[in-house]
């Protein structure tokens, strides 16, 4: 079986169309319709309803049933193409999202030889798209900040750590004198929040829905320091894990008193299927090692939670 028939045959189920999928690809319609034709001769059936010429195609039953599959087929061929690249480069590239970056990981990579850190190449985003891209190939590993656990049949997750989330409030304000509050209690108030490739701002939302309010957004930023910057500032509050260190005497960390809210959990992703070249496997091994000697869930945050709280 041909890769490229598997591939002209995917974007066949697309298009509907011999001659768009030729011209697509800059081939003869005739090498379209002869990939369809081995396809096939290869799993015995018919794959295709053939109509009037200038009529969309359709699949058959057998022909829907191949195309999930073929689906996968061209998936883990684009991933094992990336996967063999990203080992001769002799270069593991890892997703980082921000907030992992500055409160974990330091204390991950002090454990590691410098010729190890020199080997790891880090992309720095939010989880939601640190997790899109680890699935596509284009990460080898990432550390990922999320609420559910990731149920995905592809992928392995370590978890580390989880924290619960809070609100940041100017010192100076009268909220500061709060014990704990309730979302309901700040459907008044504006927020600083992070943007929408943040697991944070889909519990934003779910809280805000939940309690039957719409919150004022007034500033959305990648980085954790503008907002607890911005909220020492007296511009809006913070909504923020405990993950996140608060060293600022301008900002208090106050309790949500909600139930049923979820922890921010910290973990280490794999493609569950994949298999480092020689240079790369020492370097995710010891990266292993490293997480599950020293760094049980919880134990990191209780060494960094050195914030008001």
């Amino acid at each position: 079986m041909n890769i490229k028939d598997i591939q002209y045959y995917i974007l066949l189920s697309e298009t509907k169309n011999f001659s768009d999928v030729a011209k697509y690809y800059h081939v003869s319609q005739p090498t379209i319709s002869a990939a369809l034709k081995r396809l096939e001769n290869e799993f015995g059936t018919q794959l295709v309803v053939r109509g009037n010429p200038h009529q969309a195609i359709a699949l058959t039953r057998t022909g829907e049933q191949l195309l999930a599959h073929a689906r996968e087929i061209a998936d883990h061929y684009q991933l094992a193409k990336i996967d063999i690249q990203n080992s001769q480069n002799h270069q593991l590239v890892v997703g980082m999202p921000p907030i992992i970056e500055t409160n974990y990981f330091p204390r991950i990579a002090e454990e590691l030889p410098a010729n190890v850190l020199m080997a790891i190449h880090t992309v720095e985003e939010g989880s939601i798209a640190a997790l899109k891209d680890l699935k596509s190939g284009q990460l080898d590993l990432s550390f990922l900040g999320y609420i559910e656990e990731i149920t995905d049949p592809t992928i392995d997750v370590y978890q580390i750590d989880q924290q619960p989330f809070t609100i940041l409030v100017p010192t100076a304000s009268e909220l500061a004198k709060w014990t704990s509050v309730s979302f309901q209690e700040l459907k008044s108030y504006p927020f600083v929040l992070f943007k929408d490739s943040f697991v944070h701002d889909r519990v934003f939302s779910q809280l805000a829905s939940a309690s039957h309010v719409r919150p004022k957004v007034v500033f959305r930023t990648n980085a954790a320091q503008s907002i607890l910057n911005m909220v020492a500032h007296g511009v809006g509050l913070g909504f923020l894990t405990s993950a996140i260190e608060v060293s600022d005497p301008r900002v208090t960390r106050i309790r949500l008193a909600d139930t049923d809210l979820p922890a921010f959990k910290i973990g280490l992703a794999f493609r569950r299927h994949t298999v480092f070249g020689e240079h790369l496997e020492p370097i995710v091994n010891q990266l292993r090692e490293i997480i599950q000697r020293d760094h049980k869930p919880g134990r990191i945050g209780n060494q960094s939670s050195h914030g008001r709280t």
